[in-house]
């Protein structure tokens, strides 16, 4: 794995349009959490009784929306997880468009790249796991 130069600057730029639309939501599951919780359903869960991978990424979103970390990973870690890298990628995106010399991107070898998707794989799998255990 090696940092080079950025070779698009689309995923960084990215992150303003998405920005826009996490304070949104932010709000919404911080002011308004009922609204949002009534709006969730999982089709998954209402069919076979089993939850899916992201069940409950709605109230982890809510615990997060109230700064409640450790509730949201409780919840769900995966959408925890990924809430959180998302808020870091974003930091990362602004100072990056305000500081040229910090606009670098991952370049991953094959072998590199097969070894993120197994690990992809094997969190979701335990996420999973950790979800169908915990489910109320």
């Amino acid at each position: 794995m090696r940092l080079i130069p950025e070779r698009s600057s689309l995923p960084r730029l990215l992150v303003f349009p998405l920005l826009v639309l996490a304070v949104w939501g932010w709000a919404m599951l911080r002011w308004a959490p009922d609204f949002v919780l009534h709006l969730a359903h999982c089709p998954l869960r209402d069919a076979t009784g089993i939850p899916c991978p992201t069940c409950g990424g709605t109230h982890a979103a809510v615990a997060l929306a109230h700064g409640d970390v450790a509730a949201a990973l409780g919840i769900n870690p995966l959408v925890a997880v990924l809430a959180l890298a998302m808020s870091v990628w974003a930091v990362w995106a602004l100072a990056a468009t305000l500081q040229p010399h910090l606009r670098r991107e991952f370049l991953l070898s094959p072998r590199e790249k097969k070894a993120a998707r197994i690990l992809a794989a094997s969190v979701m799998i335990l996420s999973w796991g950790w979800t169908i255990l915990t489910y109320r």
